[in-house]
């Protein structure tokens, strides 16, 4: 049996996310939303992500998961229904070779959108990463583009 039968599945807050979690180098905490404190789990997505940290080898600080649809609306052009929305995109933190080095994994991967913010502070420096495609509902997009 797969996690949460490999279905996407909406909990109230980190706490009621059922354990053991598997993902080793993420917490549920890291992906709820700064809005409303839903998480969205999407286990292909996470496994995706935890394949791309291992392979990594390296720290994925998340600044953003999910978002809930209102909070996103405040937050993001995206409106309603960004990727962020979908519980299959986060923003890791991270700047410079690293940057450069997890774009490549990513795209290696199989992620399927890259936005990168490198400009101002470290703190503020991020990469964009999901796995959203056309036959999904999504709109065709660059693969990579910046902020």
């Amino acid at each position: 049996m797969t996690y949460l039968d490999n279905k996407p599945t909406l909990f109230k807050s980190p706490k009621d996310v059922p354990m053991p979690w598997p993902y080793k180098n993420f917490k549920p905490e890291e992906f709820a939303s700064n809005g409303n404190g839903e998480v969205l789990v999407v286990p292909s997505f996470m496994d995706k992500l935890q394949l791309l940290r291992d392979k990594y080898g390296r720290p994925m600080l998340i600044s953003s998961g999910y978002r809930d649809p209102a909070y996103n609306s405040r937050v993001s052009s995206t409106g309603t229904k960004g990727p962020h929305t979908t519980g299959r995109a986060v923003d890791v933190q991270v700047f410079g070779k690293k940057a450069f080095a997890l774009i490549a994994l990513a795209g290696a991967l199989g992620f399927t959108g890259c936005g990168v913010a490198q400009k101002g502070s470290h703190r503020a420096r991020f990469i964009h990463l999901d796995d959203l495609m056309p036959e999904d509902g999504h709109s065709i997009r660059p693969w990579i583009w910046s902020y």
